[in-house]
């Protein structure tokens, strides 16, 4: 008679990865594609790093004329990037580039750094620019900086800016930040 391990419903935690330790020892593979690309609106778009020869190509395909990266120093170097050489192609394609360094998978970073990354943002939409917004993915920050832009100034509440993101990309956002932030999911600003 065979006999069925009945797995603890949250085995999966138990993975091995310590997922509070230093990420200084990472490194990811490095991407050989073009990074994916969702339109939120026609002046804010969402998705992964780019590389300095994606600089130009975000210009020419999709028009994108600033870059907000939420990258801090741990990705950059985890992902191979130099910031500087970043700058450097941003300015000779007149687009202007804005870090808010936001630290990966740390929703209390996000807290601390939301109302500066939301001013930023802002800043760069109400100068009449196109903003390519990132993180590493385009999975959790910048879809969170996002729903947070549109409920702070596209009259939007959280479930509605929530839905319109995710309806353009998949994402897993920190939704209790900007709970705590904005106040309940239904309420609409003022």
């Amino acid at each position: 008679m065979r006999r069925t391990v009945q797995k603890h419903p949250l085995s999966w935690l138990d993975d091995g990865v310590d997922w509070w330790q230093n990420r200084s020892h990472e490194r990811h593979a490095l991407r050989d594609r073009r990074p994916s690309v969702s339109e939120i609106t026609p002046h804010l778009l969402i998705g992964e790093y780019p590389r300095v020869e994606d600089i130009s190509w975000l210009k020419e395909t999709f028009d994108a004329n600033a870059i907000h990266n939420l990258q801090d120093d741990d990705d950059l170097r985890i992902n191979a990037l130099d910031i500087a050489a970043l700058r450097r192609e941003c300015e000779a394609n007149e687009i202007k580039l804005v870090r808010t360094a936001i630290q990966d998978g740390s929703a209390d970073a996000m807290g601390e750094r939301l109302k500066v990354a939301l001013h930023d943002l802002h800043n760069l939409i109400a100068s009449g620019r196109r903003v390519f917004l990132h993180c590493n993915a385009g999975l959790n920050r910048a879809p969170t900086l996002a729903i947070g832009y549109l409920r702070a100034y596209g009259k939007m509440s959280l479930d509605e800016a929530v839905a319109h993101v995710k309806q353009r990309r998949a994402c897993g956002p920190f939704m209790t930040i900007l709970e705590d932030y904005f106040g309940p999911r239904h309420l609409k600003p003022k």
